[in-house]
């Protein structure tokens, strides 16, 4: 089990380098764009949907990332006066509760993202864009929180503190 959670952290954490790593490809992408509106008038087609479209994998993709390295926001004021095995349990019931909320997210994003995927569901503006590749990301990326909340509890359940813990 213990590899299994290693192996779900670890493939989390390269997902949210990769994520980060999409930004230097948006900034590129947007910089071009506007290099294109200066220099030549025109804007480059479909260089704002592919944008948004890396700006949604960056933040799905980096979710997990950040619940692995212990980097989600979260609000520790009273968590951090309690002692040990009271924090052992506050971990414990927060990590069923996000289990819960982000399970039944990524339930309903999934039937979503299967049914976007075979209508091959585009955006229309000035071309035509996939909207489906989206879709699956997201649905990806609450699966991969998902799993790596499911390791926090089992780390918890067995009094392993996580990264994010003082």
């Amino acid at each position: 089990m213990h590899a299994i959670v290693r192996w779900i952290t670890s493939l989390n954490r390269t997902l949210a380098t990769m994520a980060g790593l999409l930004t230097a490809l948006i900034t590129l992408i947007v910089c071009i764009d506007v290099a294109s509106r200066g220099l030549l008038n025109r804007s480059v087609q479909g260089a704002s949907e592919a944008a948004i479209l890396l700006l949604v994998a960056l933040v799905f993709l980096g979710f997990a990332g950040a619940e692995a390295k212990g980097e989600n926001f979260s609000v520790t004021l009273l968590v951090r006066t309690l002692g040990p095995r009271w924090r052992r349990v506050y971990k414990v019931v927060a990590n069923l509760i996000s289990l819960a909320a982000i399970g039944v997210l990524a339930w309903f994003t999934w039937t979503r993202a299967i049914d976007a995927t075979q209508a091959s569901e585009q955006s229309y503006g000035v071309i035509a864009f996939p909207i489906w590749p989206s879709r699956l990301l997201i649905a990806f990326g609450l699966t991969m929180l998902f799993l790596q909340l499911l390791c926090g509890l089992l780390q918890a359940l067995a009094g392993n503190a996580g990264k994010g813990e003082s």
